[in-house]
């Protein structure tokens, strides 16, 4: 599975990187912000978004963005979970967090992704 990461701060954004490289899942990318976030996400299944990055508080707006453009599966990352008003579904991991929390989190949006995939897939008669 091919991951995502949208984070601004460099040394957590390695931190996931690691977890999740160990945990088998591919990185595609880190993203810095929204236009990074949004010409990457084609390249990935799945993306974990810090809520609120150096242009502010764009995480909501980047998640919506890659689940409507690319069908991505997304985990929200955040020191403040009430910044999120309607998460959607989507696992929210709170800052900082464990290897094992992230690890479960990104799988939880992977089998998500894929079961959206398969439920999407046009039928030919």
């Amino acid at each position: 599975m091919r991951l995502l990461i949208v984070e601004d701060e460099p040394g957590i954004a390695l931190v996931i990187e690691d977890v999740a490289i160990d945990a088998g899942f591919e990185i595609t990318g880190i993203a810095g912000n929204m236009s990074e976030a949004l010409e990457l996400g084609s390249e990935a299944d799945i993306a974990i978004i810090d809520v609120r990055l150096g242009d502010g508080l764009t995480g909501p707006s980047i998640a919506r963005a890659l689940f409507s453009g690319f069908g991505l599966g997304v985990v929200y990352f955040t020191v403040n979970p009430g910044l999120i008003e309607n998460p959607e579904g989507r696992a929210v991991v709170t800052k900082p967090a464990s290897p094992e929390r992230i690890v479960d989190a990104l799988s939880m949006a992977a089998k998500n992704a894929r079961t959206h995939r398969v439920a999407s897939r046009p039928t030919f008669h």
